[in-house]
């Protein structure tokens, strides 16, 4: 049975969230940023990569029509979230690091885009050596 496009393109979202304020917790505070501090961050978002290359295949396979779909879900749910608190946590965290360590910042920004790792054409676009390291 084929997944259902509009079910998909929540499951993406719902990860694009879950990894936001898994970010959000492990920068409570506004610690320093270290090594071990960034290693963290990096493993929050490749876990939530890891699951939206996953839900990536199965768009893949749908249809076009189909996938156009998920993509209009996720744009939609994407246009709502300033509304969510998660998303004030995120700008908050933001702020505290623009300034600083742009390479530790720079992690914080890539949540920006995360469900871009869902869209196979889109991420090679995008960032075509992330698709390679990932194989799609």
């Amino acid at each position: 049975m084929a997944a259902d496009p509009k079910e998909t393109g929540e499951r993406v979202f719902q990860i694009y969230v879950d990894t936001m304020a898994q970010t959000n917790a492990a920068l409570a505070d506004s610690p320093e940023p270290t090594a071990e501090l960034g290693a963290e961050l990096d493993a929050i978002k490749e876990a939530g990569v890891t699951k939206l290359v996953a839900l990536g295949k199965e768009i893949a396979a749908m249809s076009e029509a189909d996938r156009a779909k998920v993509g209009s879900t996720v744009r939609m749910s994407t246009y709502q979230l300033s509304k969510k608190p998660v998303y004030a946590d995120y700008q908050a965290v933001w702020k505290a690091y623009v300034g600083g360590d742009q390479e530790f910042f720079k992690k914080i920004q890539s949540l920006n885009i995360l469900t871009q790792y869902a869209f196979f054409d889109l991420l090679r676009k995008q960032a075509p050596d992330e698709a390679d390291r990932l194989g799609v």
